[in-house]
């Protein structure tokens, strides 16, 4: 089995490092709207058709609805600014390597990440924090670290689809640890609840990612997660989304039911009734 380097380990850890330190270390200047906009009002170059404006109005409900108001630390503001625009790395790598590859896991799970990027734009709205990312076009980022890895991430995809396979799973890797991470240091219900169904998605894309590289007979080692932890979600189940309000372990829940698929059935459904195919990789 042959195995892809996607780029020399110290190049992603330094560029990310310098994303989480202004993450974690310093405040960054987010603005609080003084309009009463809401996220189905903002539409936009990237906007979702019927069924996902009612997806995103079930999940803003559910999350108004089950979680109080909570003040946000400088910490859990940051998380959310930077987790809008990782997912929002992730959809568009996606979409831009399956134009490319026209390999379905990348269409798929891309709707998947739009998905994310709704349930985190759900908090924006709660706590009227003004959007200055999710309406950018395609590969346009306000992180000057993001925007670097998303050209060294589209320019490594373009040259195999194994390369873009490995793409795929290192950002599902990157995205669990950060979200692992920046849970640790919140605790506002809402924001852990949103964090943790995103987390249980990067588990199922990482699967999908995985499964498809296994095909290609293309081995993928972990660079951000531990090992332990990546053999035990490529070694479990496919775990069903929809916990933000469907039950009562909203918060610090990330275990490791996890799975593994294709990332070639149809799409499936994140939120709300969990609904999905186990070959599709969405979450």
């Amino acid at each position: 089995m042959k195995r892809i380097k996607l780029m020399p380990v110290f190049i992603i850890a330094l560029t990310l490092g310098a994303v989480m330190f202004g993450t974690s270390c310093e405040k960054e200047n987010l603005t609080i709207a003084n309009d009463t906009t809401t996220l189905n009002d903002r539409g936009g170059k990237n906007g979702m058709n019927n069924s996902g404006d009612k997806m995103k109005q079930d999940i803003c409900s559910c999350i108004v609805s089950n979680f109080p108001v909570e003040e946000l630390s400088d910490i859990e503001l940051n998380s959310l600014s930077h987790m809008l625009e990782e997912e929002k790395l992730a959809r568009d790598v996606y979409l831009t390597l399956y134009d490319k590859w026209s390999e379905r896991v990348f269409a798929n799970i891309s709707k998947a990440e739009q998905r994310h990027m709704d349930a985190i734009l759900c908090l924006y709205d709660k706590y009227n924090i003004e959007d200055l990312v999710s309406e950018n076009e395609i590969g346009v980022f306000k992180d000057e670290g993001l925007q670097s890895l998303y050209t060294a991430l589209i320019d490594q995809g373009k040259e195999s689809l194994s390369a873009a396979l490995t793409v795929g799973a290192t950002i599902e890797d990157l995205d669990i640890f950060d979200l692992i991470d920046l849970s640790q240091q919140a605790d506002n219900k809402d924001l852990l609840a949103v964090f943790s169904e995103l987390t249980k998605g990067s588990r199922n894309h990482m699967r999908a990612f995985i499964s498809r590289l296994n095909l290609e007979k293309t081995a993928y080692i972990p660079q951000f997660i531990t090992h332990e932890l990546f053999d035990s979600i490529i070694n479990s189940d496919r775990e069903r989304g929809g916990s933000i309000c469907g039950n009562s372990n909203n918060g610090k829940n990330r275990g490791n039911r996890t799975g593994n698929c294709n990332g070639n059935g149809g799409n499936g459904d994140h939120g709300n009734g969990g609904k999905g195919n186990g070959g599709n990789g969405n979450g």
